[in-house]
């Protein structure tokens, strides 16, 4: 039993350590980032805002941008051929703003198409994309354009925040666990280079003009911009201030729909590149299998090889409960109590390998599904494909603001 805790402390010890590394590295590439950075340098910049159905929140969302402190941009709205009056609304914002552009979709649904489009008639030397329900501090454009002064740097990813947050929701309670979780130990980059989310991100154009046109069939187009950008080397900025404010989804289903998007879409982009021969991201398939269900496979190996697997599989799994909770304890935004910080990680991990698993299953057969449904060709049968694909476009409903 003395084994066991030394395990166990040293997993916490391992995990607080690993926290607070991530803090240090986002502060002090912002701190950086925000050092010397030139207030006068103004060069034009559009913002792109793919919208569908977002008749609820999209005319606050442009007010909100154009009440920004910087001058010099437009905005770009790509409207995915909404029914709920969203183009309405916006045509009737267009003739407001002289800087609003309003474009009906034209292409494919889905946000990667609505990204292409709007490239095609952005002006702006820097581009940044924002969700249809993003707010966003009048200074957050001018301090991060600043930020582009120095030469080296070609894109910046923003921190976000909610502001529908409501202290009695569980959803809301395992989205401030998971993404502080995400803040410090994955946008901090300490085990992937390059990983973000497609709101809130500023590019220099001549790097994005490299990556568009983006795969319109992508279910991630920020996984996908994230993989090429990779490859060119390009380093990535995760600025913990000025933030975005978005809204979180209201309910586990929500939440569970909005990973599984996010999950089967990263994995299904995994196995694209496996199937064109790369071995690199056949062995990240591996080891997310291999890491993401290590819990049941090293209760295989404690049974048949003895107690020291289980040790090891138990300080993997204090390890990673330790990244959840204190990643939100050491907070400065924290809005859990420490007691909920230290129960909720283990219902976070739970949920999320509900998602993971399903998501990596589903990335390996479902393609191969859709192929057999069109050759059988049988009207059924496309009405489900049809509907199967429209869910993995699923959106979170919103909170009118």
């Amino acid at each position: 039993m003395s084994l066991v805790w030394v395990f166990f402390s040293l997993a916490v010890f391992a995990g607080v350590f690993t926290v607070l590394i991530g803090k240090y590295i986002n502060y002090m590439r912002t701190t950086r980032l925000h050092v010397n950075m030139k207030r006068d340098f103004k060069p034009f910049v559009s913002v792109v805002i793919p919208t569908w159905n977002e008749s609820d929140v999209i005319e606050n969302t442009i007010r909100n941008v154009e009440g920004s402190f910087y001058e010099h941009f437009e905005i770009i709205v790509v409207d995915d051929r909404s029914d709920d009056g969203t183009y309405e609304i916006l045509k009737r914002l267009e003739s407001e703003y002289s800087n609003l552009v309003v474009l009906r979709k034209k292409g494919r649904k889905g946000k990667p198409q609505s990204i292409n489009e709007a490239m095609e008639v952005a002006k702006g030397d820097i581009i940044l994309f924002l969700d249809a329900d993003s707010r966003i501090p009048p200074e957050y454009i001018s301090t991060h354009v600043a930020c582009f002064s120095h030469s080296d740097i070609n894109m910046i990813f923003t921190d976000f925040e909610p502001y529908n947050y409501k202290p009695k929701n569980l959803a809301h309670k395992i989205q401030e666990i998971f993404f502080s979780f995400a803040k410090d130990v994955i946008y901090s980059n300490i085990f992937l280079r390059m990983i973000f989310m497609g709101n809130g991100v500023f590019f220099r154009r001549k790097v994005l003009e490299k990556v568009v046109p983006i795969d319109p069939t992508t279910l991630v187009d920020d996984f996908t911009i994230a993989s090429k950008l990779s490859k060119m080397g390009i380093n990535e900025i995760f600025s913990i201030y000025p933030w975005v404010n978005i809204q979180y989804a209201n309910s586990l289903k929500d939440l569970w729909k909005q990973h599984m998007r996010w999950y089967y879409g990263g994995f299904r982009e995994i196995v694209k590149f496996m199937k064109s021969g790369s071995l690199k991201y056949t062995l990240v398939y591996i080891y997310s299998i291999a890491f993401f269900t290590s819990p049941i496979w090293f209760t295989a190996l404690w049974i048949l090889f003895g107690d020291g697997w289980l040790f090891f599989g138990l300080y993997l799994i204090a390890y990673a409960y330790s990244l959840f909770a204190f990643s939100q304890i050491l907070d400065v935004n924290r809005r859990l109590s420490v007691l909920s910080s230290l129960i909720l990680p283990a219902f976070v991990m739970v949920f999320e390998l509900s998602v993971l698993i399903p998501a990596m299953l589903k990335s390996l057969f479902v393609e191969r599904y859709y192929e057999v449904v069109d050759k059988i060709g049988e009207k059924m049968n496309k009405k489900l494909r049809k509907k199967e694909k429209e869910e993995d476009w699923y959106k979170v409903k919103r909170d009118k603001f």
